[in-house]
């Protein structure tokens, strides 16, 4: 007996009353899908913090290996992948728990010995303000009502009467922060499980992908988690690197021309710098508040600096360590920024950047294959039909 073969147009109506279906049963379910998500988000909260860790320790990881491989080509010794592996994941975490150690290290500190200097220029700036106000004509009476009304001896005592509530609130945020701090350790773990073997969850993972899954759909999930890791690496490895820089540049030239918080500022921005565009003027705009607080000449000189260094770094320096590896113009970049900080904050910002190059590459593969199935060419002026259509060649093959 044979089997029972639908014909195009009656999978194509099943398809059309399945997607209905779902869709219908999605928009009356949504608040029933949001709490199964949140749930499985908060029991699986160590293993993506450890996963996210992983992804990000994972670039430095690769580029030692490779690099450890090439010694041992260069100079005739058998290559050993296992020692190869482990070498750069001892070296990777001690790197990075070095470079966090620095980090505070120079960080913190800074950032206790500006807080006098603050509060001592805030208070000798309080009198050239009420001058300001007063010869522009501005009553600043209620100002200075508003300041002077601050009694500490009544913010002591408000503080001495409700000490319990205090206590209690105290008590949960070190209870937060002891949690938060847990979480922190289990996805660190995690995470050196993932990168120890990686070769192991990879193969793993490529076996039941193509057990379940029909091989030419198999084969094209594989090729589009290949062009994300290559994209989401390149982008991160990049930005790293240029951020470095940048950051090395600030120091360099506050400390020579004696600005102030050279070291406080030039941390902050290249952290900041880790979003393009964006992210180092967000770290201009805070340096400048801060060196306006002990000399405003000071931050009109460092402002100008900043422009000079940001275009240099942009002509120079970004266009030759990060290149071409998100492939989008700056609008869609943008537009990727506020969209994932609207949905998810800073690494939302982060991550919604090679997402979106991602995205954009599959559709413009998918794009330029169906132009040319057809045989058109299309322009800013005008769509005509092309003579021969010619295969085109995968972005995605092209960047495995």
């Amino acid at each position: 007996m044979k089997r029972f073969k639908p014909n195009n147009r009656f999978q194509q109506a099943a398809a059309l009353i399945v997607i209905g279906i779902l869709t219908y049963t999605l928009i009356n379910h949504l608040s029933v899908i949001s709490t199964v998500f949140w749930f499985l988000t908060d029991l699986l909260e160590p293993l993506i913090i450890g996963g996210i860790l992983a992804f990000f320790l994972s670039v430095p990881m690769r580029a030692l290996e490779r690099r450890l491989t090439r010694f041992q080509e260069k100079h005739n010794r058998k290559i050993r992948p296992r020692f190869n592996s482990t070498i750069s994941l001892l070296i990777t975490y001690v790197g990075s728990f070095f470079l966090i150690f620095m980090v505070f290290y120079i960080l913190v500190p800074q950032l206790i010995e500006t807080i006098p200097p603050i509060i001592t220029s805030v208070e000798n700036a309080l009198p050239r303000f009420y001058a300001f106000l007063e010869n522009h004509n501005i009553d600043s009476a209620q100002i200075k009502s508003l300041l002077s009304g601050i009694d500490l001896g009544m913010l002591i005592q408000t503080l001495m009467d409700n000490y319990e509530q205090i206590i209690n609130t105290s008590l949960t945020a070190v209870s937060s922060v002891v949690g938060v701090l847990m979480l922190a350790i289990s996805g660190f773990v995690i995470s050196i499980y993932i990168l120890a073997n990686k070769t192991k969850l990879q193969r793993q993972i490529r076996k039941v992908l193509y057990a379940y899954v029909n091989k030419r759909h198999a084969d094209r999930i594989v090729a589009v988690a290949s062009l994300t890791n290559k994209t989401f690496s390149s982008f991160l490895s990049g930005q790293c690197l240029e951020s470095l820089i940048l950051g090395c540049m600030f120091f360099v030239t506050m400390s020579i021309m004696k600005l102030p918080f050279a070291s406080v500022i030039s941390v902050f921005i290249a952290f900041t710098a880790m979003i393009p565009y964006v992210g180092a003027f967000l770290g201009g705009a805070v340096g400048a508040l801060l060196i306006v607080t002990a000399s405003p000449m000071q931050a009109l000189v460092f402002l100008i600096t900043f422009l000079v260094l940001q275009q240099v770094e942009e002509q120079l320096v970004y266009p030759r360590v990060v290149g071409s590896s998100v492939g989008l113009s700056p609008i869609w970049i943008l537009v990727s920024i506020f969209v994932g900080g609207k949905l998810f904050g800073i690494m939302g910002m982060l991550f919604f950047i090679p997402l979106t190059s991602v995205i954009y590459s599959l559709l413009r593969t998918n794009v330029s294959s169906r132009l040319q199935s057809r045989g058109l060419e299309v322009t800013a002026d005008e769509v005509f039909s092309v003579a021969e259509t010619v295969e085109p060649e995968s972005d995605l093959q092209s960047k495995e």
